[in-house]
C-alpha cells in the first residue's frame, strides 16, 4: 500500500482500519513502507528552509527572476546535502524495494493499492514485475505518459480550475457569514484582489507572514476535502479585515509554513529523478506566462520553473510507462473535480491500459476517491474488488446522489453474478435510473429502466387491487365462501371451497396448496414445457389435487392457487376477462403504457431486457450451473398469479397510486394493509396481496415483488414520498442474490430523501 506523497508510509497501517471496510482488512494483512529518501529509509535532507519547502513554484513579488533564482539555490543545495543520493531516488528503485519486500514475506503475488503518487508507484511495479500482481486498486490517478511537469501543470490549471467553483459555491451560499461575494465570479474576484493585496503588503501573523503566495498554498488545503471550506474560507476572510490572530491560527491549521526537510527535499529528488524536464529557463517562463494569464488562481505555478531544471544528476531510469498486455486485474477509480489527480488524467492511464483496467468516476470533488471517501458506491465498488476479486464489467460514473444504490447494483452485478440489474428511484430530489451489468448477454447491451421485465407476483397486487374496488362498489363479499363465486371449483384432498373466503384467497390463508410447474421439472423441462397452453381450470385442479396445508384462516402458506382462483372470481362478477377489469380499472387511468397482460404471447412485447436462468445436472431450473436464456415463457401458465409484463417505473407509479389512496377508498386500502406474519420473505408480514417489511434504519416501507423464470424485482414505497423499484435478470437465484437484492432496496430507502 502506498497512500501518496511521496513520502513516509511506515506508520499508515496504524490508521489504515479508520479508512476501510472491516472486510478488506478481515481479508488481508496489510504491508506499507517508508520509500527510500524518506523517514527511516536513508533520509535526505537538502537544508531547505521553510519558504524554500514549497513543492510549487508560486509566483513571488518579484517575478520570474525570484522565482528562477529560488529553483537553482534549491538544487544546489541538495547537490551540496544529497548529491550522492540523489540519483536512487526514483520510483522504479521504489518499485524494486517493493518486490524485495515481497520476497522478504514469502508471497508469490500482492495485491496493491496505491493512492495518488502511489497509483504511478503501481504502474511501475506492474510494468516491472508484471507476474508478481493479483489485482491492483489505484485511486486518484497519475497520467504516466504526462509524468510530472505535465502532471503539475495539469493540476495547476484545469485542475484547481474545475474544484474551485464547488469551494466558490460553499462561500457565495454563505455571503452572510464571509462577505466574499454571492456568486461563484465574486468569491474570485475577491480572492484574486486579497492576492495582489498581500503580494503588495503581506499580513504579519503570529505564526508567520501571509503573502500571495500563502493565499494560494491555503487554497489548496480546501480544494482537497469538502471539510477544509470553512477553514479556508476564513482563511480569506482574516487576510481581507487584516486580523492577524485568525489568519494566523487558520493559516497553521492549513500548513502555510511548512517545515519538514526531509519530505520536501526527497519529494523534489523523486520529482527530478523519474522525467526529463526542460534545462532552458526560457521555456519554463514563457508557458508559465501563458499558464497565469489563463488560469490565474495559481498564476502559472505549475508551469513556472522547478529545481529539476538545474539538478545535479540526470534520471538513471526510463521513465515508466503504463501497458496494455497483461491480466484485467487493475481498477481505477478517480473523482470528476479532483484538482491534484485529475479526471483527465485517470482517464488518459485507462486508454494506456486498455481491456486491462476499468474506470470508475466519482461525481464529487476533491483529492482521494476510495480510502476513507464518503461516495458510498465508490467505497462499495472498491472494496468488492479487493475483497471478492469483482471487477465492473464496464467503465461507470458513481452518482453523488443515490449512490448507495449505484453501488449495491454494481455489486449484484459483479460478486452476485446477475447479468443485469435496473432501477429507479424515487424521493424529494427527483426521480434517477440506475443500471448495471447487461439487458442482453450476447449483444451486451447496457440494461435502462425503461426496459420491460416479467414481473410475475406484482401481478398479485394488480388483482387484489380489483378485487377489493368490487368489494367497495358492493360487487363481491371478501368474507363470502368462494363456492358462492366458483361452485363446486374446489373439491378433495381436503380443500373446500365452501371453508374458504375470498379474503382468504388474497391474504394466503386459504390452506390451499400451489400447483405445478412443469418449467421447473427436470430433463429439460423448460424447453419441453415453456411454450405450453394452460387453462385457470387446469391451474386449480393441479393445486387441489394435493393435501390441504392447513386449516382455512389459520396460518399463511403462498400459493398461486390463490390468485388464480381470485383471477376467475373477478370474471365470474363482472363478465369480463380479469385483464380487461386490470387494464380499464388500473392500467388506463394511471397512464401504465409499458405494462401489458401478454395471455399466450411467449415474446415479452416491446423493448425489453432478456432473463436468464441456470441448468443444474439433472438439466432442471436452479440458481447455478449453466446459464441459460428463458425469456420466452408462455405466461398462462401464471395468469392472475403472474403473468404480467411492465417496468420498474410503471410498477413505481402503481404503489404511489395505490398507497395514496387513490385506486381504493380508505376502508379498503385498510384493508389491504392489516397483515399476518408471512414466510414469504425475511422479516415479512402479508395483506391482501400487499407486503409490508421493516427498514434497518427504523420505519417500514410496502412491497409485494415477484420471483419466476429469468427475472426478480424486488420494490419498496414508504409513506413519506420514498420508492425504489429494483430487478435483476436471473431467476431462479441463489440465497445471496435475494438477500443481496433485499439488502438494495432496503440500503436506497434508507439513503432516500422523505417529501417535504
Amino acid at each position: 500500500m502506498n497512500q501518496g506523497g511521496p513520502g513516509s508510509h511506515l506508520d499508515d497501517v496504524a490508521s489504515f482500519h479508520e479508512l476501510v471496510p472491516r472486510s478488506v482488512l478481515e481479508a488481508y494483512d496489510i504491508v506499507s513502507f517508508d520509500q527510500r529518501g524518506f523517514g527511516r529509509s536513508a533520509p535526505i535532507r537538502c537544508g531547505l528552509a521553510p519558504d524554500q519547502q514549497f513543492t510549487f513554484p508560486w509566483p513571488l513579488p518579484d517575478g520570474e527572476p525570484a522565482v528562477r533564482e529560488r529553483a537553482a539555490g534549491i538544487a544546489r543545495q541538495c547537490a551540496q546535502h544529497a548529491g550522492a543520493s540523489l540519483s536512487f531516488v526514483g520510483t522504479a528503485n521504489v518499485a524494486r524495494d517493493l518486490d524485495r519486500i515481497r520476497q522478504a514475506l514469502g508471497e508469490e503475488r500482492i495485491t496493491y493499492l496505491g493512492v495518488s503518487y502511489g497509483t504511478y508507484l503501481g504502474i511501475a511495479y506492474d510494468s516491472m514485475f508484471p507476474q508478481r500482481v493479483d489485482q491492483m486498486l489505484l485511486e486518484s490517478n497519475v497520467n504516466p505518459a504526462a509524468a510530472w511537469r505535465n502532471t503539475f501543470r495539469e493540476s495547476m490549471t484545469e485542475g484547481v480550475e474545475q474544484r474551485f467553483g464547488d469551494f466558490a459555491e460553499f462561500v457565495a451560499t454563505r455571503h452572510s457569514e464571509y462577505g466574499l461575494g454571492t456568486t461563484k465570479a465574486e468569491v474570485r474576484r475577491s480572492f484574486l484582489d486579497l492576492v495582489r493585496q498581500l503580494d503588495a503588503e503581506p499580513l504579519s501573523t503570529p505564526a508567520g507572514a501571509v503573502t500571495g503566495a500563502h493565499l494560494r498554498i491555503g487554497l489548496l488545503a480546501p480544494l482537497y476535502t469538502d471539510a477544509a471550506f470553512p477553514l479556508g474560507a476564513q482563511l480569506l476572510t482574516a487576510a481581507r479585515d487584516g486580523d492577524a490572530t485568525v489568519a494566523g491560527a487558520a493559516g497553521t491549521e492549513l500548513q502555510l509554513w511548512y517545515d519538514d526537510d526531509n519530505t520536501a527535499s526527497a519529494q523534489m529528488a523523486v520529482f527530478c529523478a523519474d522525467g526529463t524536464w526542460p534545462q532552458d529557463p526560457a521555456v519554463y517562463e514563457a508557458q508559465a506566462r501563458v499558464d497565469a494569464a489563463r488560469y490565474p488562481l495559481t498564476g502559472g505555478a505549475g508551469a513556472a520553473i522547478w529545481p529539476c531544471a538545474f539538478w545535479p544528476s540526470d534520471p538513471i531510469d526510463p521513465p515508466i510507462r503504463a501497458t496494455g498486455q497483461g491480466r484485467p486485474n487493475i481498477l481505477l477509480i478517480n473523482n470528476l473535480r479532483d484538482p491534484a489527480t485529475t479526471y483527465d488524467a485517470a482517464t488518459a492511464l485507462r486508454r494506456q491500459l486498455g481491456e486491462r483496467a476499468r474506470l470508475v468516476g466519482v461525481d464529487r470533488g476533491g483529492h482521494g476517491a476510495y480510502l476513507g471517501t464518503p461516495n458510498a458506491c465508490a467505497q462499495r465498488v472498491g472494496t468488492d474488488f479487493l475483497v471478492h476479486g469483482a471487477r465492473p464489467g464496464r467503465d461507470f460514473l458513481c452518482p453523488a446522489e443515490h449512490a448507495e444504490l449505484r453501488g449495491a447494483l454494481e455489486h449484484l452485478t459483479t460478486v452476485q453474478h446477475v447479468p443485469g440489474a435496473l432501477a429507479e428511484i424515487r424521493d424529494d430530489t427527483g426521480t434517477t435510473e440506475l443500471s448495471s451489468g447487461v439487458a442482453d448477454v450476447r449483444s451486451g447491451r447496457p440494461p435502462v429502466s425503461s426496459d420491460r421485465v416479467r414481473i410475475f407476483s406484482n401481478t398479485k397486487t394488480f388483482v387484489a387491487t380489483v378485487v377489493l374496488q368490487l368489494s367497495a362498489e358492493g360487487r363481491l363479499a371478501l368474507d363470502a365462501p368462494v363456492e358462492r363465486y366458483l361452485p363446486g371449483l374446489i373439491r378433495g384432498n381436503g380443500n373446500d371451497g365452501r371453508e374458504i373466503s375470498v379474503r382468504q384467497l388474497l391474504s394466503h390463508t386459504s390452506g390451499l396448496p400451489d400447483y405445478d410447474s412443469p418449467v421447473h421439472a427436470p430433463n429439460g423441462g423448460y424447453y419441453r414445457h415453456r411454450y405450453d397452453h394452460h387453462t385457470p381450470e387446469e391451474l386449480v385442479r393441479s393445486g387441489i389435487s394435493k393435501p390441504r396445508l392447513g386449516v382455512p384462516g389459520s396460518e399463511f402458506h403462498y400459493s398461486t392457487t390463490n390468485y388464480v382462483l381470485a383471477g376467475m372470481i373477478i370474471e365470474e362478477v363482472t363478465g369480463r376477462s380479469y385483464g380487461d377489469e386490470v387494464t380499464e380499472r388500473i392500467l388506463r387511468p394511471l397512464g401504465l403504457r409499458d405494462t401489458v397482460l401478454p395471455g399466450d404471447h411467449v415474446r415479452i412485447p416491446g423493448r425489453h431486457a432478456r432473463g436468464y436462468a441456470h441448468l443444474d445436472g439433472n438439466k432442471q431450473l436452479a440458481g447455478t450451473g449453466r446459464r441459460i436464456d428463458v425469456t420466452q415463457l408462455n405466461p398462462s401458465l401464471l395468469w392472475a398469479g403472474g403473468e404480467m409484463v411492465s417496468t420498474v417505473s410503471d410498477l413505481n407509479t402503481f404503489f404511489a397510486a395505490l398507497l395514496a389512496g387513490r385506486l381504493l377508498p380508505a376502508p379498503q386500502l385498510a384493508q389491504m394493509k392489516q397483515t399476518v406474519p408471512a414466510n414469504v420473505l425475511p422479516g415479512a408480514s402479508y395483506g391482501l396481496g400487499l407486503i409490508r417489511m421493516s427498514l434497518s434504519c427504523g420505519g417500514q416501507y410496502w412491497t409485494h415483488g415477484g420471483s419466476g423464470l429469468g427475472f426478480q424485482t424486488r420494490h419498496g414505497t414508504t409513506l413519506d414520498g420514498r420508492q425504489v423499484g429494483i430487478v435483476i435478470t436471473t431467476s431462479p437465484s441463489t440465497t445471496e442474490q435475494s438477500a443481496a437484492l433485499l439488502d438494495a432496496v432496503d440500503t436506497a430507502l434508507c439513503a432516500a430523501t422523505p417529501a417535504r
